[in-house]
């Protein structure tokens, strides 16, 4: 019994103290070429963890070997069946260098290795890159929609947040998350319902984050992706003080590159850093 009470404090503290800090751990580009290396470091991040994480999947398949997409797929569904949040995370999870963009968009291109598919593209051509990657993800035999959707290196256009959220519950950039709320809507008359609640005058309305019917978190990305080396230890301790700082709900991104750029013990360590400092959510928590 005064174990069990022990316990039942340390809880208590621990709850106490991650009060509203919370984090997200996401492991970023699981695609076709490297699951069967990643589906190993998920399994170490997740035995660190203690409990699933959210992987983002970059649908596309190219000309793999039958066999090898069937393994592809059959990994995605395992994913799902141990408890993972899935997201989509572009198309091919690298740009089309025909297509025209903007001045921000060839820029991102340039800093984003030329991964950043939707930067800078129009409002067709953004639209025709979102149906295409969402036509890959049921290729791969998956009916429903994830949760959300990640664009690649975060970078977007005039138009994507809308389209994104037209479909996906969240999306996402460098510095917020935006979930979309359910709307009630009527059995009878397919309208929205209105509550039998008295008007509020403008200036009695409690300050709000959500705007059409979409809420918005501070979430700052931690990513090592794609930096020089010379900077990842910079990143690692910028990373540490983005945990520790008392607002928002940070992105903890780990990509399969990690585990060799600045190793598995750094990775993990990072990830019992977060541990330590915040609580561990999904999407759907937020």
């Amino acid at each position: 019994m005064e174990l069990n009470k022990d316990i039942a404090d340390i809880s208590a503290a621990e709850a106490e103290n991650f009060k509203g800090k919370r984090f997200i751990l996401c492991y970023h580009d699981y695609n076709i070429k490297n699951f069967e290396s990643a589906l190993v470091q998920i399994d170490k991040i997740t035995k660190v963890a203690g409990s699933p994480i959210s992987i983002a999947v970059v649908p596309a398949i190219g000309a793999a070997p039958e066999e090898e997409r069937e393994r592809f797929c059959e990994s995605i569904e395992k994913l799902k069946s141990e408890g993972h949040e899935l997201l989509l995370h572009g198309a091919r999870h690298a740009a089309n260098l025909s297509k025209e963009r903007s001045v921000f968009g060839k820029s991102a291109l340039m800093f984003s290795n030329n991964v950043a598919e939707f930067a800078g593209l129009n409002e067709e051509e953004s639209q025709a890159l979102l149906d295409r990657s969402i036509a890959l993800w049921h290729a791969l035999g998956q009916e429903e929609l994830p949760i959300g959707y990640v664009p690649p290196a975060w970078y977007d256009n005039n138009y994507l947040k809308d389209q994104i959220l037209a479909k996906f519950k969240t999306y996402e950039d460098r510095t917020t998350i935006y979930k979309k709320s359910d709307l009630i809507v009527s059995v009878n008359d397919d309208e929205e319902v209105e509550t039998n609640a008295e008007p509020v005058a403008e200036n009695e309305k409690e300050p709000s984050d959500k705007e059409d019917n979409t809420e918005k978190f501070l979430s700052f990305g931690i990513s090592f992706a794609g930096l020089p080396d010379i900077s990842l230890g910079v990143a690692q301790t910028s990373a540490c003080l983005t945990i520790q700082a008392p607002i928002g709900t940070p992105r903890l991104t780990i990509h399969h590159v990690d585990f060799t750029s600045i190793g598995e013990t750094r990775v993990m360590n990072l990830i019992r850093y977060a541990l330590s400092k915040r609580e561990k959510i999904f999407y759907r928590d937020l």
